[in-house]
C-alpha cells in the first residue's frame, strides 16, 4: 500500500468505511453521504499535492487544507465537520491496520463564531403564506406545507416523512420523526388544522389520481413529495414575495424558534418542540436584533433611562484648566 496510488486505496477503503457507518454505527443515509462528500473533497486536495499514499497525509497537510478551506469562505462549522470526517476515517483505518497514526488526532476544531440564524419577521411570514392560492390544488397543498412548517417548526425531512395518519385532529398534534428517528408530538395551530383538513379532504384525493399512498404530501403525479420538490416550492414563493433575505425551507423552523423565545416561551419547552437533543442548540434562538438591544439599553440602563440623575460637571477654574491642557 505504500507505493499504491491514493485513489486506488480510497475507492475500496472509503466504501468499507461508509458501510461501517451505515451498518454498524447505524448513521442515517444523509449523514453517510455527508461523510463521503467531505472525504472526497479532502482527498481531491491531497492528490493535488502529489501525495501517493494515505500514509503520506500528515498533520501539516490537513492544516494547509483547512487554511485553503477558510480562504474559499467556508464557515467554522463546515471546517469542523470536515475535521471530524477526516479524524473518523483515519480512526477506522487504524482499526483496520491500514495506517498506524491518525494525522487529525491532535488537531482542534476551529473556534466557532456565533452564527445567528436568519429568520423572518411575523409580517414576512404572513407575506410568504399569502403567496400560494388556496383555491387551487397545488396552492392549497403549498399553503398547508408552509403553515405547518412554521406552526410546528418542522425540518424539510420531517415534512417529507409525514404520513396521512401522522396528524391527530382530536388532540391537535402531529407525530414527527426527527433525527435518529426520534419521535415527538408537536401541537399545530388552528390555521394549520383547518388547512390540513381541507387539503386531506379535497386536494390530496385529486393529487392521488386513484393511487394509494401513505405519504401526506404528494407531487402533481401523485407520488410522495421529495426534499428537492419541497425546496423548489419554498424558493419559488420566496422569489414572489420580493423579500431580500435568503429564504430556504429551514428559515421557517428558525422563525418558529425565534418567535416563541421572543414571546417568552420556556427554553426547555422550545427544545422539546424542535426535537433538539441538547438545549445548547436551542439557546441560539435567544438572540435579539440590534434594534431590540438598543431599545432595552435605553429603557433599562440607569443612566440612559433617567433612573439615576447625572450631576453637572463642576466648572474648572482657569488655572486648573490651563494645567490640565499641559
Amino acid at each position: 500500500m505504500n507505493s499504491s496510488d491514493i485513489s486506488e486505496d480510497l475507492n475500496v477503503l472509503l466504501a468499507r468505511f461508509l458501510d461501517f457507518l451505515y451498518l454498524e454505527r447505524n448513521l442515517s443515509l444523509n449523514t453517510v453521504k455527508s461523510y463521503r462528500t467531505d472525504l472526497n473533497l479532502f482527498f481531491a486536495y491531497v492528490e493535488s499535492k502529489s501525495r501517493p499514499s494515505l500514509r503520506d497525509v500528515d498533520q501539516n497537510l490537513i492544516i494547509d487544507y483547512f487554511s485553503f478551506a477558510r480562504r474559499t469562505g467556508l464557515s467554522h462549522r463546515t471546517i469542523s465537520r470536515y475535521l471530524s470526517s477526516i479524524r473518523s476515517f483515519y480512526k477506522f483505518l487504524i482499526d483496520e491496520d491500514v495506517v498506524q497514526k491518525n494525522p487529525a488526532e491532535n488537531l482542534n476544531s476551529p473556534k466557532k463564531g456565533i452564527n445567528l440564524p436568519e429568520y423572518l419577521t411575523l409580517e414576512e411570514v404572513e407575506l410568504l403564506l399569502s403567496m400560494p392560492k388556496e383555491n387551487t390544488v397545488l396552492g392549497l397543498r403549498d399553503r398547508t406545507i408552509i403553515e405547518l412548517m412554521y406552526s410546528c417548526g418542522l425540518r424539510v425531512s420531517e415534512v417529507v416523512d409525514l404520513k396521512i395518519t401522522s396528524a391527530d385532529f382530536n388532540s391537535g398534534c402531529i407525530l414527527v420523526f426527527g433525527k435518529g428517528k426520534k419521535e415527538r408530538f408537536v401541537p399545530f395551530g388552528e390555521k394549520a388544522k383547518k388547512l390540513l383538513d381541507r387539503y386531506i379532504k379535497w386536494a390530496r384525493g385529486i393529487l392521488l389520481k386513484g393511487r394509494i399512498s401513505e405519504s401526506l404530501f404528494l407531487n402533481f403525479r401523485g407520488e410522495p413529495l421529495s426534499r428537492k420538490g419541497m425546496w423548489k416550492i419554498i424558493k419559488g414563493y420566496a422569489r414572489e414575495t420580493g423579500i431580500k433575505k435568503n429564504i430556504k425551507p429551514h428559515i421557517l423552523r428558525h422563525s418558529f424558534g425565534t418567535h416563541l423565545v421572543q414571546n417568552g416561551a420556556d427554553l426547555r419547552a422550545v427544545q422539546e418542540l424542535l426535537g433538539h437533543a441538547d438545549i445548547s442548540t436551542t439557546q441560539i434562538y435567544t438572540h435579539l436584533d440590534k434594534g431590540t438591544l438598543i431599545d432595552v439599553h435605553r429603557r433599562y440602563h440607569p443612566l440612559e433611562s433617567g433612573a439615576v440623575k447625572r450631576q453637572p460637571r463642576p466648572e474648572l477654574s482657569d488655572p486648573l484648566r490651563d494645567h490640565l491642557k499641559t
